[in-house]
């Protein structure tokens, strides 16, 4: 294995200052890459650009990758069809003026916290659900769409890592497994990871985070600036680039509520049975991609056959607006597919590896679970990965407890709390842009409002593990 030494972080570094200062995340994506390559050729530019531009072609040589970024663009499409059909428009007057649910910001915002936690068992869906529900009666309220994206991710997240009967459970219990097989900890995985869950801190001081938030109206640090524009009227800040175009016109027409329930929920329950028919597998290699892939395929021919059915459009009509929709989500694909190099540019250095080596003995064994947390919360930030995390630092964690005597189920929780820090600041999280794209946000926008409140919650989650740990 070659040893890059510090270089391993520069190029994580190089991305996220970058895309802080210039706000365009995708030059921070390139420009990283290409610093990153340049490294393992040799520090050989023009045979650094090359092996990015080949390494950026190997992108889509990963089924699972390739499926992912279908689903972006499908899943646009879909949401176009709700959109123009008047779905979207429905919901919400359902919710406001029948129903009289949500008729404040508070109730906006506890919409789409509740809308993520429900549909736990896929990140992407999850997060694109909510977006739907909430953003157009988000803009309505005068909620920024930055505190929008920060109730919708980190619920999102925090959920999906605590719920262990999705894809995230299935593939924490597979890289328990084999430490269980290796005699580093004994019992079931399922039932280890269950007895895990209650330390899984950082999503249940997040959840409660956000409810706080919610609750009191408070803001901070960028997200009050965010949340003042957002009071005065002004849905984006000046020079803002949202990855995706707007929800709703006022040219569109009031539907039905089943226009919009229907796709999306033919495509919410596709996913168990997506997972149910690929098996473990799918799971645990990945991120269940065919299950979520099969599940937007349905709900576009469910959307097909009733929308056309029922002559609510017309098959040219269809097909104009499908593929609308598939233009929109183009920023996205280009994001979502420079993430997928950076994280393969990341194993190509061993970041997490170097990581882990750099720190290694240097604590005190009753401070090993805040030690796991803070390493695979850098890791998870650099990688923009939870589950590349998972599968580095879950095993580290279980080791080290064995080691020295620390109990392993917070190990473990710990191992899982710093893994999804970074999916909630990394700028090459595919949680993060997701949020940003179902929100219609600029993705650095979203990445800066809502990384502060992400830290104070990790500095909280590190004093509790130290404190765990010294009992």
């Amino acid at each position: 294995m070659t040893d890059y030494g510090v270089w391993t972080v520069v190029t994580p570094l190089v991305t996220i200052v970058l895309a802080v200062v210039t706000r365009q995340v995708i030059l921070s994506l390139l420009a990283g890459a290409m610093v990153g390559y340049t490294v393992i050729a040799n520090f050989n530019p023009f045979a650094g650009v090359a092996k990015a531009l080949d390494s950026y072609i190997g992108v889509f040589a990963s089924a699972g990758n390739t499926r992912t970024i279908l689903f972006c663009f499908m899943v646009g499409g879909l949401i176009r069809l709700i959109q123009v059909t008047g779905g979207t428009r429905a919901v919400i007057h359902a919710l406001t003026e029948r129903a009289q649910l949500v008729k404040n910001p508070i109730a906006v915002q506890l919409l789409a916290m509740v809308t993520t936690m429900l549909i736990f068992i896929e990140s992407s869906i999850s997060i694109m659900s909510a977006g739907t529900v909430s953003r157009d009666l988000a803009d309505h309220y005068r909620v920024s769409r930055e505190k929008l994206a920060y109730v919708i991710q980190s619920s999102c997240v925090a959920t999906c890592s605590s719920v262990m009967i999705n894809g995230w459970g299935a593939a924490m219990m597979a890289i328990i497994g084999v430490q269980v097989s290796k005699g580093y900890v004994e019992g079931e995985p399922f039932t280890i990871l269950l007895h895990a869950i209650p330390y899984n801190l950082m999503a249940w001081l997040s959840l409660l985070a956000v409810l706080f938030y919610v609750l009191t109206g408070a803001s901070w640090g960028p997200m009050a600036k965010a949340d003042q524009r957002a009071a005065a009227g002004q849905v984006l800040r000046e020079g803002a680039f949202p990855i995706a175009g707007d929800h709703q016109r006022d040219d569109e027409p009031l539907g039905k509520v089943s226009y919009f329930v229907l796709p999306l929920l033919s495509t919410i329950l596709m996913v168990p049975v997506g997972l149910f028919i690929t098996g473990n597998g799918d799971i645990a290699s990945g991120s269940g991609s065919t299950a979520v892939f099969w599940a937007v395929m349905a709900g576009t021919a469910v959307a097909m056959a009733f929308f056309i059915g029922t002559r609510v459009l017309s098959l040219d009509a269809f097909f104009r607006h499908l593929l609308a929709g598939y233009a929109n989500m183009m920023p996205l694909g280009a994001i979502m597919s420079l993430a997928f190099l950076m994280g393969d540019l990341s194993a190509d250095l061993h970041t997490g590896h170097y990581i882990t080596q750099v720190i290694d003995g240097i604590l005190p064994a009753g401070l090993s679970a805040a030690f796991v947390f803070v390493i695979a919360a850098i890791m998870s930030l650099a990688t923009g990965t939870s589950w590349g995390t998972f599968a580095i630092m879950i095993p580290i964690g279980i080791q080290i407890g064995a080691a020295t005597g620390i109990d392993p189920h917070l190990m473990i929780g710990a191992s899982i709390s710093g893994a999804i820090f970074g999916d909630m600041t990394s700028p090459i999280s595919d949680t993060g842009i997701v949020a940003s794209m179902a929100t219609g946000n600029d993705h650095v926008d979203h990445i800066r409002t809502q990384f502060p409140y992400v830290m104070v919650v990790g500095a909280i989650s590190t004093m509790a593990f130290a404190a765990l740990g010294s009992i």
